[in-house]
């Protein structure tokens, strides 16, 4: 990039949007996203190491492919929208503990509350049902420690108040699967002892 001279003005310029639609500039784009990959290929490769391993008790659950991309986000090297879906991902474990945990008493006895009533608790305020759950022993205290500081960290980076992308990244990843240990790993109930998964001794 040169130096801009007097009199002009430094741009930043895409004009993908514009290039024709035909295979020449669709084979032009592939090589070009293909280099970018390649040039970041070994950085990702390494920090796929950062990452702790997860053992999950249902594999369907919505929250596991945005867990996923979470941790896809890191190993990219997309460091800010990475802290924004750990606390995304946090907010909804946080979330669905409290609708596991919740029963509401009636004629009929205690029955859960509808989806419509839980859905009315989506804009409470996140840090609220922390608290409501660890004081319930439904939050671990270590998992409510992570899920306050993932809080915290996801609002500075969502008001694009980060201080350092890459080191905050890794710290988010590891403040979520903190609140993920807590909540729906296999390892909050069993443990691996010699070489086989088995309940955890009381």
């Amino acid at each position: 990039m040169s130096e801009p001279t007097e009199g002009t003005i430094p741009i930043y310029l895409d004009t993908t949007s514009n290039e024709p639609k035909n295979d020449q500039a669709r084979e032009f784009r592939v090589e070009r996203l293909r280099s970018q990959f390649e040039r970041r290929l070994a950085e990702s490769v390494e920090r796929t190491w950062d990452l702790p391993a997860i053992i999950l008790k249902d594999p369907q659950a919505e929250y596991l492919k945005l867990l996923l991309e979470a941790r896809d986000l890191y190993v990219d090297g997309r460091f800010y929208a990475c802290v924004a879906m750990c606390g995304i991902v946090g907010e909804r474990l946080v979330k669905d503990l409290l609708r596991a945990s919740v029963l509401v008493t009636t004629e009929k006895g205690p029955t859960p509350p509808s989806s419509e009533a839980f859905n009315s608790l989506e804009r409470v305020e996140v840090s609220g049902l922390v608290s409501f759950l660890n004081k319930s022993a439904r939050l671990g205290d270590e998992a409510a420690k992570a899920a306050r500081g993932l809080i915290e960290l996801r609002n500075a980076y969502a008001h694009a108040r980060g201080k350092n992308p890459p080191a905050d990244a890794l710290q988010a990843i590891k403040m979520l699967h903190a609140i993920v240990e807590d909540t729906v790993s296999v390892f909050k109930h069993f443990e691996f002892r010699e070489g086989r998964l088995a309940p955890k001794r009381q």
